[in-house]
């Protein structure tokens, strides 16, 4: 399983829509774990993808298809742009 954070622009200021974890889930339930919105974050919101799949590269392609395929299945997400799709690295402790 790998995380993938969604750093998503918003079309002006407006807030991630209240429906964004169902609309991600739709697009792709047999491999979407969980879905973590972290909307405050700066400088662009945030939204953690859980996904069960067999490798880094095919984490954050998956992501962004599973991105793109709820942007064109909602309106509400109209607008909105993907920043990037990436596994976050946290650097290990040797010490």
């Amino acid at each position: 399983m790998y995380l993938v954070h969604l750093a998503v622009a918003s079309p002006g200021d407006i807030p991630v829509p209240a429906e964004i974890k169902q609309l991600l889930a739709a697009s792709a339930p047999d491999v979407l774990e969980h879905v973590s919105v972290h909307p405050r974050e700066r400088p662009h919101p945030v939204i953690g993808l859980f996904l069960r799949v067999t490798s880094l590269n095919e984490a954050e392609t998956t992501a962004e298809l599973i991105w793109e395929h709820a942007v064109a299945a909602s309106p509400r997400l109209a607008g909105w742009r993907l920043r990037r799709a990436e596994v976050p690295l946290v650097p290990y402790d040797m010490s």
